[in-house]
């Protein structure tokens, strides 16, 4: 029995894939991003999404909504290809741990389908907790450029900065409410692409079998 109902790939595609397609919509949602940022922060007095968008506009040109993308990709570039990785290496194990442990019933369909969701629900939230803890660093520069792009300018600076006024632990600032975050959304979302995949693949072959049936 396997967990898994995405395609077999090395774990350097596994990497490789990951780490464009989350660069690439970060690229995308970038400008929303850095608006969510300052609108949400005490540090800005946007009374409305537009007039935050307005401002940097106004201020900073179209520049001002990707600010902090570098620190962006270098975090979710290695977010994104560690989290399948990890993800699709602890689907395997926990899939050949599933197979070896006596379970009651075991041939039953609903309670494979019940082992399949939990290795892939408890499979998400491992593999995010621990992408989250490795790419923190850089969601917190991330952070500090957006909010403040005129004494955080990149990547390098910040960190230096931040190091020097704030010591390491600067650096994971906000580690345990993301983790908790990321653990359960990137969970719930990966459970639930899996799920429809298997059904929708359940579905079709058995219409596809019912029309073998009625069409000798």
């Amino acid at each position: 029995m396997t967990s898994s109902s995405l395609p077999k790939l090395s774990n350097l595609a596994n990497l490789t894939t990951g780490a464009i397609a989350r660069v690439s919509v970060g690229f995308v949602l970038m400008p929303m991003t850095v608006i969510k940022v300052r609108y949400e922060s005490n540090l800005y007095a946007y009374r409305s999404i537009a007039g935050a968008a307005k401002d940097i506009l106004r201020i900073e040109g179209l520049r001002g909504f990707f600010s902090g993308f570098g620190a962006t990709a270098i975090r979710d570039a290695p977010y994104a290809g560690l989290y399948v990785l990890f993800y699709e290496q602890l689907k395997k194990q926990l899939s050949i741990i599933s197979q070896r442990a006596p379970v009651p019933g075991n041939s039953d369909v609903g309670m494979k389908w019940s082992i399949s969701t939990s290795i892939n629900f408890s499979s998400g939230v491992v593999a995010a907790g621990l992408a989250t803890a490795i790419t923190n660093p850089f969601d917190s520069i991330k952070t500090r450029i957006q909010l403040k792009p005129r004494e955080y300018r990149n990547i390098v600076q910040a960190g230096r900065r931040m190091i020097r006024e704030d010591g390491i632990k600067s650096l994971f600032d906000g580690l345990a409410l993301r983790m908790s975050r990321k653990a359960i959304s990137s969970a719930l979302a990966w459970t639930l692409y899996e799920e429809l995949i298997k059904r929708a693949e359940h579905t079709w072959k058995r219409s596809c079998g019912e029309e073998l049936l009625n069409h000798p």
